[in-house]
């Protein structure tokens, strides 16, 4: 049972995953409010490294492979560390790519997000070596 629910904790991280692998896409097809093309060289890298990212978390988490959880862990806390610690880094951007105070604001509920989901990720890999450990599966 424990291992059922450390799976079913790993299956809706990476729903939440994909939907953020989703809004990289539509940033970079210029779906989202600005050219992708004109926007500052450090978000168009940040949306293909981050895209990559969520896409290898996605798959691996799916497919059991530990290296979503790598994977995982690394874009998680590092989006902590630039929505707080680098947060006036990744907010200096010219005119046109200006954002207002309520979307700025809204990083810190990307900050929540990220926490919650390292949360429930070492609750599953909890579960997991319980389970491991007792024999049960």
């Amino acid at each position: 049972m424990a291992s059922r629910i450390a799976k079913i904790i790993l299956w809706i991280i990476a729903a939440f995953y994909a939907y953020g692998a989703l809004v990289h896409v539509l940033n970079i097809l210029g779906m989202t409010g600005f050219d992708w093309m004109d926007a500052p060289a450090k978000w168009q890298i940040l949306d293909v490294v981050y895209l990559v990212l969520d896409i290898t978390v996605v798959i691996s988490f799916l497919l059991s492979s530990s290296i979503g959880y790598v994977a995982f862990v690394i874009t998680a806390v590092s989006q902590i560390i630039l929505y707080t610690v680098l947060r006036d880094w990744i907010v200096d951007v010219p005119e046109p790519f200006t954002r207002s105070p309520d979307e700025i604001a809204y990083l810190d509920t990307l900050v929540v997000f990220h926490i919650v989901t390292l949360l429930l990720f070492s609750l599953a890999m909890w579960l997991r070596r319980r389970t491991a450990s007792s024999g049960k599966g």
